[in-house]
């Protein structure tokens, strides 16, 4: 009896110091909270002892917080990561047939296609090096383009040093660094304000002076319309 005494004792003295239930609890090896619950029914706390439970509850909320988003980003990583692997090992070995849709539906998404200016050419642009690299493949491999007929520019803005855009889409492309031109550009939305690492390397354009492989790939995006019109 005398040690169920003591132990309520010390019970009501961590309640006074603000600490919850389950802290009392586990300090004290308590099993049931409502033990506690019928001991503290008649405790009258004081304005510092209920200023200590508000902080301690407010510590426990945010840890309970802290631990739970904690939880859920590893969560999230890991169907992350399981969704991309899932997406990688769905792409099975590509075949030429392969590279000519996905080399067409590029230049569809990202190349010229007006009609309008004087001397036609495929012109194609990204900021992206792995797309640009999917893209000049298609080029050389299925359009058959001589390297002497690739032509190429950068698109940099101020805060970007000309040389190391040259080398990096150089290295990317497998072109020639003298092949480049370089356009130095600052959009009257930015102003110069434009944050100096969201296109580390500018944009490069992939340029082909040719009518006719200007309208053979034209002719490959119509016919991805029309077979795929009949799936």
């Amino acid at each position: 009896m005398s040690s169920n005494i003591h132990l309520k004792k010390k019970a009501f003295a961590l309640r006074r110091k603000g600490k919850s239930y389950n802290d009392i609890r586990k300090a004290l090896g308590i099993k049931s909270k409502g033990t506690l619950s019928h001991w503290f029914s008649n405790l009258k706390l004081s304005k510092k002892s209920e200023k200590l439970l508000g902080k301690n509850k407010l510590i426990a909320h945010k840890r309970g917080l802290f631990t739970a988003n904690k939880e859920r980003s590893a969560r999230i990583k890991d169907e992350n990561g399981n969704a991309y692997t899932y997406g990688k090992n769905s792409i099975p070995s590509l075949s030429k047939k392969d590279l000519l849709l996905i080399g067409t539906a590029l230049y569809w998404a990202e190349g010229l296609k007006s009609e309008k200016t004087g001397n036609l050419s495929l012109t194609f642009s990204n900021s992206d090096p792995s797309m640009v690299i999917v893209y000049i493949k298609f080029v050389r491999e299925i359009l058959k383009i001589p390297e002497e007929r690739i032509r190429a520019g950068i698109h940099i803005y101020p805060s970007i040093i000309p040389t190391d855009a040259r080398k990096f889409w150089s290295v990317t492309t497998g072109l020639p660094e003298e092949r480049f031109y370089i356009v130095t550009q600052v959009s009257r939305a930015s102003q110069g304000k434009r944050p100096f690492n969201i296109l580390p390397h500018g944009t490069v354009a992939i340029k082909i002076n040719s009518r006719v492989q200007f309208h053979k790939v034209k002719g490959m995006m119509h016919g991805i319309i029309e077979k795929a019109s009949k799936i």
